[in-house]
């Protein structure tokens, strides 16, 4: 067994990388998995920036690829954590390519001096300490430090529930308007559009990792911005605005192919929680989603069932438990 880095510039090989990680995902019997496309696998895979580095491994047996994965860290942020996802072809499985593929990965944040390694799988509920993927964490030195519940939407969701829990919040939202704009966020409202989203990750429920804000600014979030429009991948950016600021997001992504849209980040910032803002942009972004894109039938989330206002939500909007989503934590030596 062989691992080798990706040429990300040789169109032969992103293409069986690829292949094998859409192979390992969706044709493995888990109907629940989602999967990027070919489009945003290869740019993001291709186009490096300080904020968002990816080393992609290959790992062969006797010249076979039989596992793809990556592993994913920023350069300006949580400069001590990385996250890794190996990917194994399934007829290939049972061989112990997993393993040396996810040691190879660990052995690429070590080189790169982090000492936090994280990572995730899905699995059918209920949670238990004996999932497949938890074992397998478990035997590579991981351990559970968080753990979601990913949840589908059926779309369309009817206009009168939205109707419904827009009205129930408007009472509450006295001096705020909601916008939506689609693939671009006005140039004005980009400095708290990323003030916003640089602290989501301090916010949300993380288990045992302590994150820091990032690092994302106004030109950083416009080249991915730009990015999106260029593979086809369509996104919904509904705000909350107080004052001429953002002071609440959702951020719908439709992939360039398919009948998906991902539920991206949603976030309140504290000072203005209470108010039911964060109902109302995801009930903004749903209306401009079915709107503009009616061919598009699910919607995928996650969330740690620790952040009930945030889970009361999706379920009052019909999000159903698709699967388990546990988070995996390594700590390595310095």
């Amino acid at each position: 067994m062989q691992t080798v880095a990706l040429n990300p510039n040789d169109d032969a090989q992103m293409r069986a990388f690829y292949d094998v990680t859409w192979r390992a995902e969706m044709e493995d019997g888990r109907p629940w998995n989602g999967h990027w496309t070919y489009e945003e696998l290869a740019s993001t895979v291709r186009e490096q920036t300080p904020g968002d580095q990816v080393v992609a491994l290959c790992a062969h047996d006797g010249g076979e690829l039989v596992g793809a994965g990556f592993m994913r860290f920023s350069l300006l942020d949580n400069t001590d954590k990385a996250y890794v996802f190996p990917m194994v072809d399934p007829p290939a499985r049972g061989r112990g390519v997993g393993g040396v593929l996810l040691e190879a990965l660990v052995e690429e944040c070590r080189a790169r001096g982090r000492t936090i390694v994280t990572s995730n799988a899905d699995y059918a509920g209920p949670e238990r300490a004996d999932a497949p993927p938890v074992r397998f964490a478990v035997q590579h030195g991981f351990a559970v430090s968080n753990t979601e519940i990913s949840r589908h939407l059926r779309l369309p969701v009817a206009d009168a529930l939205l109707d419904e829990i827009d009205a129930e919040g408007e009472a509450f939202r006295d001096g705020y308007t909601v916008e939506t704009f689609v693939d671009a966020i006005p140039d004005e409202l980009l400095p708290s559009y990323c003030a916003l989203v640089n602290r989501l990750g301090v916010d949300a429920p993380s288990g045992d990792v302590d994150y820091e804000e990032e690092a994302r600014t106004p030109d950083t979030v416009r080249a991915h911005m730009h990015r999106d429009r260029r593979i086809g991948r369509q996104v919904f950016y509904s705000l909350a605005l107080a004052d001429g600021e953002a002071v609440a997001q959702s951020d719908l992504a439709v992939q360039p192919r398919g009948t998906t849209a991902l539920q991206w980040g949603t976030f309140v910032a504290r000072e203005h929680r209470g108010r039911r803002l964060g109902a109302a942009v995801k009930v903004a972004n749903l209306r401009a989603l079915q709107a503009a894109r009616p061919d598009v039938t699910e919607v995928h989330t996650g969330n740690a069932d620790t952040n009930r206002y945030m889970v009361s939500i999706n379920e009052r909007l019909g999000f159903e438990v698709a699967a388990v989503s546990p988070s995996f934590l390594r700590t390595l030596e310095k």
